[in-house]
């Protein structure tokens, strides 16, 4: 009896809901009742109407992401591009960003079930890849790192190991969502056209100034706004969670558009991914972001080097140089931007370069001594705040690779060093390998991108924010489903 019960109302379900996505009598009787009952409680409790609205619209968020893989995907994208600036100017920066982010990527990951997708066949030609071996690896350390017994806290360690899962998640999302050429190229217009706008928005709070609810948040904590505020001007950080966020994201999207801008047929195309570029390149400088200044150097030395050979390759070198150098020594002394962008590259001579130098010396002697590491979430802030008794608390690793060192051991900045490798030699092997021009334009795009955040790992913790998460992963399934797509008899059927 239970079990017939069962069985009609999943089949209920698939038909209200998979099947007809609710464009039935059941969808328009529950739009309906909602309309009324919003209606009726705007006119009694303004607070209380907004605060059921939008639950209202965030359940009917993640039904889509159930229902729909690739819609769901790009939901993720732009809630993680808007989400903290919406939480600044409608809840005060009180808006559980991370607890919504986790939601929407398990609900987008769900709709690969409720589609009944072969996951056997996926996840077989999914682990194919040593990259992605390597991320399964590290995630199993990551959970081992739960028996740390130099780690003192559960909850810190979950705050690590949670995003890690979320980005393993989002990879296999991505992989099964890039099913042909088509899927792949509306990715890279969803991110262009976010990028584009989050990089106006930057240059408009530049030009224009910060907006109010903006300066207020700033100045809302004394550290926070140590680090926003410098020389007497702000650093822009557009609609991302800081300056540095933002900076980095632009970055490694601007290099990864102006690689596919340089190689675009298209006079019209072309346009458009130059001027969008631009504006990332320029929302970037305003972020003040010294390591991005180092990601787009990096990412364009990297692409010159895979395509040498090419004779557009080499004007673009040669282009490159001269803006550098044009940068680096015109005679212009009171532009703070530019001289910001100037003391990236100064090397020994910077100040804080040489505190960054002598906190890593005095540290060393504790990696020597810990393999497995301190813990998971026990350095800088989060150490203060999970693990506030831990010999690490409170201690700025300033660089992503040093704190992985220090938390997970030699050993976890091991497998991490092997898995930057896999994910790049993945890259490099299918440039070389692709008889697609267009596929070739993708691999050495996407591969000097990804490798603009391995140069910010040195500076920053520059991959685990929920922004990065949707470009980093997404990017790095780009350059393994490549590979399949050349070769049909690899591919997997449409889903």
């Amino acid at each position: 009896m239970i079990q017939k019960l069962t069985l009609k109302i999943e089949e209920l379900w698939s038909k209200l809901f998979v099947e007809q996505k609710l464009n039935n009598w059941f969808g328009y009787l529950l739009a309906f009742s909602a309309a009324a009952v919003l209606g009726l409680l705007m006119g009694k409790n303004m607070i209380l109407g907004f605060g059921l609205s939008g639950f209202i619209f965030g359940f009917a968020v993640v039904i889509v992401c159930m229902l729909n893989t690739e819609a769901g995907l790009y939901i993720n994208i732009v809630y993680s591009f808007f989400a903290f600036h919406f939480s600044r100017f409608l809840f005060n920066d009180n808006f559980p960003v991370g607890v919504a982010s986790d939601v929407l990527v398990l609900a987008t990951f769900l709709s690969l079930v409720i589609r009944r997708i072969d996951f056997k066949k996926s996840f077989t030609q999914f682990t194919q890849r040593s990259a992605v071996i390597w991320i399964l690896i590290l995630f199993l350390y990551l959970a081992i790192e739960l028996f740390n017994p130099n780690g003192h806290s559960i909850a810190g360690w979950y705050q690590t190991f949670r995003k890690m899962l979320g980005a393993v998640l989002v990879l296999f999302i991505a992989f099964n969502v890039f099913v042909d050429y088509r899927s792949i190229r509306k990715f890279l217009t969803v991110l262009f056209i976010l990028c584009t706008i989050t990089g106006i928005y930057g240059c408009i709070q530049q030009w224009h100034g910060l907006f109010n609810f903006e300066i207020a948040w700033a100045m809302a904590d004394e550290n926070r706004f140590g680090l926003i505020f410098i020389n007497g001007d702000y650093r822009k950080f557009s609609t991302m969670s800081d300056p540095t966020a933002y900076g980095v994201l632009m970055a490694a999207c601007s290099v990864l558009f102006i690689i596919i801008a340089a190689n675009q047929k298209n006079v019209r195309q072309k346009i458009i991914l130059i001027t969008g570029s631009i504006f990332m390149i320029l929302g970037m400088a305003y972020s003040g972001t010294r390591t991005a200044n180092a990601m787009v150097v990096g990412g364009f030395v990297i692409y010159i080097l895979l395509t040498l050979h090419k004779k557009n390759t080499q004007l673009f070198a040669v282009i490159g140089a001269i803006v550098f150098a044009a940068l680096m020594y015109v005679p212009i002394y009171d532009n703070a931007t530019l001289n910001r962008f100037r003391t990236t590259f100064m090397g020994s001579n910077d100040a804080s370069y040489q505190v960054r130098e002598q906190n890593r010396a005095f540290i060393q002697p504790y990696i020597y001594a810990h393999p497995f590491g301190g813990g998971l979430c026990t350095t800088g802030g989060g150490g203060l705040r999970f693990n506030p008794n831990h010999y690490l608390a409170g201690f700025p690793p300033d660089s992503g690779y040093l704190q992985k060192a220090l938390e997970t051991g030699y050993i976890g900045l091991a497998i991490i060093c092997m898995l930057y490798f896999a994910i790049l030699k993945s890259g490099v092997n299918g440039y070389f390998h692709s008889r697609n021009k267009y596929y070739k334009i993708l691999y050495a795009a996407c591969t000097a991108s990804i490798f603009t955040f391995y140069i910010a790992e040195f500076s920053q913790e520059a991959i685990g924010q929920i922004t990065d998460l949707v470009v980093y992963y997404p990017l790095i399934a780009l350059v393994i489903k490549l590979r399949y797509l050349e070769e049909p008899k690899l591919l997997l059927s449409k889903q």
